[in-house]
C-alpha cells in the first residue's frame, strides 16, 4: 500500500469540514475512519470515550444498520456513518487525533495487515495514536505514531490525550509525514524496479 501525497494536500480548514461534517467548531475531536469490524478495534476506541470526558469521540464508517445499533450501544459517542472517500483527505483534517485501534486477537490484523488508513494518517499532519501491533510498528517508529496497548480502552485514552498536547502533537505529526514521503506510489514503484534490476543481475 501507499498513499497520494498530492491527493492529501487540501485546501479544506478544519473549522469547514467539521461544519461540513456537522461537528461541533471548538470540540476536541478524536477520530476513527474505517470499517467496522472487531479486527479493527472500533469497539476499542468506543469504549474509550468513557475514559476521556475531554473529547469527542467520532467514528466515520460502517452500514447504516451498524450505525443505528452502535448508536444506541455507545451514545456518547459521533457516528457519522459512511462517507465518500474523496471526502477524506477534508474528514482527516476535521479531527485532532486520529486513531488507528487494530486488535492484537486476530493474526491478520497483528501481523499481517498493512492498513491503508494509516498511510493516509501520515500524510494528514494530524497526530497518529494507534495499537502497538507489529503491522503497524513495520510501518512508523515511535516519535512518528504515538502508541499504545491493544485492546485497552483506558490505555487508548491517556494516549489520545498525549497526543492531544500541542507541541508533542505537532512534533509527531511532522515526523509521521516526513514518514509518509518514504510511502509514495511512485517510491514504491521506484523500490519494486530497483529490486527487480537487482536480480536480474544476480
Amino acid at each position: 500500500d501507499g498513499v497520494s501525497l498530492e491527493s492529501f494536500e487540501t485546501t479544506e480548514t478544519k473549522e469547514v469540514a467539521r461544519e461540513r461534517l456537522g461537528l461541533p467548531i471548538d470540540a476536541t475531536i478524536a477520530m476513527y475512519i474505517g470499517s467496522i469490524e472487531k479486527w479493527k478495534g472500533y469497539d476499542t476506541f468506543a469504549r474509550a470515550a468513557r475514559f476521556f470526558l475531554g473529547a469527542t469521540f467520532v467514528v466515520i464508517g460502517g452500514k447504516e444498520k451498524e450505525v443505528e445499533r452502535l448508536r444506541k450501544e455507545f451514545p456518547n459517542v459521533t457516528f457519522l456513518g459512511p462517507r465518500p472517500y474523496a471526502e477524506l483527505p477534508g474528514n482527516q483534517k476535521a479531527a485532532d487525533v486520529l486513531v488507528i485501534p487494530n486488535t492484537a486477537k486476530d493474526i491478520v490484523s497483528l501481523q499481517f495487515t498493512s492498513p491503508l488508513k494509516l498511510f493516509t494518517a501520515l500524510a494528514s499532519h494530524v497526530p497518529i495514536v494507534a495499537s502497538d501491533i507489529p503491522s503497524i510498528r513495520e510501518i512508523a517508529n515511535a516519535g512518528e505514531v504515538f502508541y499504545v496497548r491493544p485492546d485497552d480502552p483506558e490505555a487508548l485514552a491517556k494516549g489520545i490525550s498525549e497526543a492531544l498536547h500541542p507541541l508533542e502533537g505537532k512534533k509527531y505529526a511532522d515526523a509521521a509525514y516526513r514518514k509518509a514521503q518514504s510511502f509514495t506510489w511512485e517510491m514504491r514503484a521506484t523500490n519494486i524496479l530497483s529490486a527487480i534490476a537487482e536480480s536480474t543481475n544476480l
